[in-house]
């Protein structure tokens, strides 16, 4: 059943993105109905779980739930129930992300590849996953962006494709910048991690910096699988945090859904 529910949440997903190309709003009825479901009345409570795992799919992307605000009840609602027993009324703040939020073509598909990595878990199983990454609290920091406790500071970690060793005190090596580069294009000025837009440069393009998520020292492979785009908040916290390993346990989920 849940490979079934992938497939089906694919289609909706495109639904979703043909909508918004148009300006429309969905309902679920109207969802069910585009997905050729008879008759769509009683499908609608299968489109809201295509909506929540589309949505666990986007937590792990770090983009902002659309599902929960592209998809409404018939009286044109945000479902009253969804993150109401977990927030209370700290869930406005995750709705008020989401609807804030200009959806881009990335957007949808860093939905859409994170839905890989998800493997054929259905949505509750899927969202079991999702906490299992971000226990307790750091759920709803995730859901509403919230990265105020990194260390605002910057480090820069260039690539390269075959790291030549140079001996002096210790071993250090060289990294070809085509590697950060590729990285960069592929971020498209947005963090891979957190979502948020890198500063604006002088010259007109975002400011991110590339992070090896294993690093050379350790082995890890110089190549777009093993590097990351960070803000640098993200970054700084990723070699000096207290939770720095289980970030990189999150970059690699996330690096999986961009290299599919």
């Amino acid at each position: 059943m849940a490979d079934i529910q992938h497939q089906d949440a694919r289609k909706l997903l495109d639904i979703i993105s043909s909508a918004l190309k148009n300006g429309e709003r969905l309902t679920y009825w109207e969802a069910a109905r585009r997905m050729g479901r008879v008759p769509p009345g009683k499908h609608s409570r299968a489109v809201a779980q295509m909506c929540d795992l589309l949505d666990a799919a986007a937590c792990i992307a770090g983009v902002p739930l659309l599902a929960l605000v592209a998809v409404r009840e018939k009286s044109g609602e945000i479902n009253p129930k969804a993150w109401k027993n977990e927030y209370g009324p700290r869930r406005d703040a995750i709705i008020k992300r989401s609807q804030d939020h200009r959806f881009l073509r990335e957007d949808l598909e860093a939905i859409s590849s994170a839905l890989d990595g998800l493997g054929e878990r259905g949505n509750t199983k899927a969202w079991a996953y999702v906490k299992s990454l971000y226990p307790g609290d750091l759920l709803y920091k995730r859901l509403i962006a919230d990265y105020a406790d990194a260390i605002p500071s910057a480090i820069d970690d260039l690539g390269t494709d075959s790291p030549d060793r140079t001996q002096s005190e210790t071993w250090s090596y060289a990294r070809d910048p085509k590697v950060r580069e590729a990285v960069l294009k592929r971020a498209n000025g947005k963090c891979e991690f957190c979502g948020k837009l890198g500063f604006m440069k002088t010259d007109g393009t975002r400011y991110l910096e590339s992070h090896h998520v294993i690093a050379l020292a350790a082995d890890g492979a110089d190549r777009l699988t093993n590097v990351i785009a960070l803000c640098p908040d993200d970054h700084r916290e990723a070699h000096f945090g207290a939770r720095s390993e289980e970030i990189e346990r999150e970059m690699i989920l996330r690096l999986r859904a961009l290299n599919p």
